[in-house]
């Protein structure tokens, strides 16, 4: 059973349906909901679209098709209009096979902002969707409205099956045979895109477990340490209060180094570890615990169409309030980190 919260205007939930709002809270759904797919073995999420891969090693893919995202052959593009031109893509609600994938067993998944990366059990290296930046690997800067190989795995460097993958705002990964991470598309804000794999030589030697990248900053899990880099502005590579901002190269996040990390996740201007300390719980206690100096808002419960649209019971004032607005940080300046326990 797979379920996913969202915001939920493509269709990306997987439900069949699509809630259309017209821009209130009606276009979020707040809590998870079971998507039309049954066992699911890896879900991965993109920017308006969601894959799901099952134990039988086929992929599904529902949510926006604008840039041939979810693999079926189509980006759905229709005219609104009668008189003119308005270009729509017609969501797509209800998860779909990826037929290109019948008789193929995918093993590994990732989706990027708005392109996807899938390994299969032969070596194969598969890449769809928004080709900007040469991201797809396929030595040209196009959309692939269809899975299609990366001829750079064949021979003798093929992708590992059981390896990571990875996809982000402008650039995939990939791991090879040596074990090698390979990379392409645009990894630094200044700098060129590279529209074919080349390997992240400052990673050879690294045995990786988990991968993620967010719109342009990465994260690995290797060995006994967490590695990170890229362009950041909220201190998503954990490099501290008076570490840098951001990196180039790959650097060492000292603080979760010489600890077990299982999975690395990067969002958008934040990054989470999942980290196993039952073998060092005396190291636990250095971390601060967050403590926002806002209080979190919380939503009390209003009538339906109170939240819908603020008209009944008193309008759009008096839904608004019951609602709860923001409060205010404490007057001495809000609470400061505290160490865990």
């Amino acid at each position: 059973m797979c379920k996913l919260a969202v915001l939920y205007l493509q269709g990306q939930l997987g439900m069949g349906s699509i809630r259309k709002g017209k821009g209130s809270t009606d276009d979020i759904q707040l809590s998870p909901v079971k998507a039309v797919v049954s066992d699911v073995r890896v879900v991965s999420c993109g920017a308006d679209f969601s894959v799901w891969l099952t134990h039988k090693g086929e992929a599904f893919t529902a949510g926006n098709p604008q840039y041939g995202q979810l693999g079926h052959g189509t980006d759905h593009m229709y005219n609104a209009k009668d008189t003119s031109i308005k270009i729509m893509y017609d969501p797509q609600p209800t998860p779909a096979v990826i037929t290109d994938f019948l008789g193929v067993n995918i093993t590994q998944i990732a989706c990027g902002h708005s392109h996807t990366i899938a390994l299969d059990d032969k070596g194969t290296a598969f890449t769809w969707g928004n080709g900007n930046y040469g991201k797809l690997g396929h030595k040209v800067q196009q959309d692939e409205m269809k899975p299609r190989a990366v001829d750079s795995f064949k021979g003798r460097i093929l992708a590992l099956p059981d390896g990571v993958c990875g996809a982000g705002g402008t650039s995939t990964f990939c791991m090879a045979t040596g074990p090698q991470l390979y990379s392409w598309g645009k990894l630094k804000v200044s700098g060129d895109n590279t529209t074919h794999p080349m390997p992240v030589e400052d990673l050879s030697g690294w045995n990786l477990r988990s991968l993620s990248c967010g719109p342009g900053t990465f994260a690995v899990a290797a060995d006994r340490s967490v590695i990170t880099w890229g362009a950041a502005t909220n201190g998503e590579l954990g490099y501290g209060p008076n570490g840098k901002k951001s990196s180039a190269r790959p650097g060492k996040c000292d603080a979760l180094d010489n600890t077990d990390t299982h999975q690395v996740a990067c969002g958008v201007g934040l990054t989470l570890f999942l980290t196993d300390f039952s073998s060092q719980p005396d190291s636990l206690s250095k971390f601060p615990v967050f403590e926002p100096s806002v209080a979190v808002e919380e939503a009390k419960a209003v009538p339906e169409d109170d939240a819908a649209g603020g008209k009944a019971a008193g309008g759009k004032g008096a839904a608004k309030g019951a609602a709860g607005g923001k409060r205010k940080a404490p007057a001495a300046g809000g609470a400061k980190g505290k160490k865990a326990k």
